[in-house]
């Protein structure tokens, strides 16, 4: 036995709206969707009537940092710079018992379903949200960030890394990275990358995030360049960006997961979007930190693919996609909100490497989706007025459960 989902509205994959339409699942697949009349079900199947919402494709939010939750609303001061910030949010963090921070991952996860995320991409310093990940109705890709300190040979701390962490459940998949290009010298971080591509794991990692780091490596001068140099020394013989620099010494492979990129040219957004990198913006986050404004338009004339996350809400605040797409449209409202919507359904199941089990609503894939209320006048675009409404959440669905239900 299953259930049949009818809904005034449905998003196809095709990014056009299908009216008085119905989506079958059993057990967590999507197995029919089309019209009423014709979606395939038996007399047995449980009939759900979501009346006049919208049901769509759960988005998938592809960078946070749940351990960051527990300082929540920690700020970056004005005259604070963003190495300095990130020291004191890291340093706040260890201090913290380690309950503490489980309790505000878990809290974290409840607040991201609630806003229709079904799927997370969370960066992982300390290796702890894993933890509760396994135990949380949401799907994850945990990347697990390398940075290791100077105890230790970096070969030795990696194969450490690697070795102790394994596969939690069916919802939860691991990836690797460097925290940023700046830390692992660039023979650990190519190491790295062929031990991932042996295996087929994802690779994600910072880069090009802030002006500090830009100025580190062009200039070797700098905040961030002194944190790093008071420890060890700078491993990078260069004199350009670190994007520039990671491309000429492949420190950056196919189908990588970067996060951020604000300080980029456009001849490097093309270099990337030939590598089919996928770039994630953090919007409201950037913004927040005063760091320079990721060159949108470029990149999307450069045929990057895009993609969204929240970072997390240690100094922003901000938990929600919609919030994102939301700001993103107030800035560039040229942009069609189908083609947004992608950043945070297909675009971001592809870079994942789960195109053809999340992203849309299809046969044959997993049945993670949510039903949204919001006011439409029939002679709008509702995608449109989606992204600009504040939408009443009344169903969320992961793996074919539903975790939210306000019908």
């Amino acid at each position: 036995m299953g259930t049949v989902y009818f809904a005034k509205w449905i998003l196809l994959p095709s990014g056009e709206i299908l009216n008085n339409g119905a989506i079958a699942v059993c057990n967590n697949l999507i197995t029919s969707v089309g019209s009423r009349s014709k979606v395939r079900r038996s007399i047995n199947d449980r009939i759900v009537n979501l009346g006049a919402s919208l049901l769509l494709p759960g988005f998938i939010n592809m960078h946070t940092h749940l351990e960051e939750s527990v300082v929540r609303g920690i700020n970056k001061r004005p005259d604070e710079t963003f190495a300095s910030y990130n020291t004191k949010k890291n340093t706040r963090i260890k201090q913290t018992p380690v309950d503490t921070i489980l309790s505000s991952i878990r809290l974290e996860i409840r607040e991201l379903i609630a806003q229709g995320i079904t799927t997370i991409v969370d960066s992982s310093r300390f290796g702890l949200s894993q933890q509760i990940l396994k135990e949380e109705s949401i799907r994850a890709c945990i990347i697990h960030e390398l940075h290791p300190d100077n105890s230790v040979p970096e070969e030795n701390y990696i194969r450490k890394k690697l070795e102790k962490t394994g596969i939690c459940n069916k919802n939860i998949v691991q990836g690797w990275g460097p925290y940023s290009l700046y830390s692992l010298t660039p023979q650990s971080q190519r190491s790295l990358i062929h031990h991932l591509h042996n295996r087929n794991q994802l690779w994600a990692a910072h880069i090009a995030e802030s002006s500090e780091e830009l100025q580190a490596f062009s200039e070797r001068t700098g905040d961030l360049y002194f944190h790093i140099t008071r420890k060890k020394e700078w491993p990078f013989d260069t004199c350009t960006g670190p994007v520039n620099y990671a491309l000429s010494e492949n420190l950056i492979p196919e189908n990588g997961i970067c996060f951020h990129c604000n300080y980029i040219t456009g001849h490097e957004l093309k270099k990337l979007a030939d590598k089919n990198i996928s770039i994630v913006l953090c919007y409201q986050y950037t913004k927040q930190m005063g760091h320079k404004p990721f060159p949108l338009e470029v990149a999307l004339n450069r045929n990057v693919s895009l993609c969204l996350g929240t970072e997390g809400v240690a100094a922003p605040g901000f938990m929600s996609l919609f919030d994102e797409l939301f700001a993103i449209k107030n800035s560039y409202p040229h942009i069609p909100a189908k083609q947004m919507i992608n950043w945070v359904t297909q675009n971001a199941a592809n870079a994942i490497n789960a195109g053809h089990l999340l992203g849309s609503l299809s046969e044959g894939k997993f049945a993670d989706m949510m039903a949204v209320r919001f006011s439409h006048n029939p002679h709008e675009d509702i995608l449109e007025e989606l992204i600009i409404s504040d939408p009443e959440m009344i169903m969320v669905m992961v793996d074919g459960e539903e975790v939210i239900v306000n019908y």
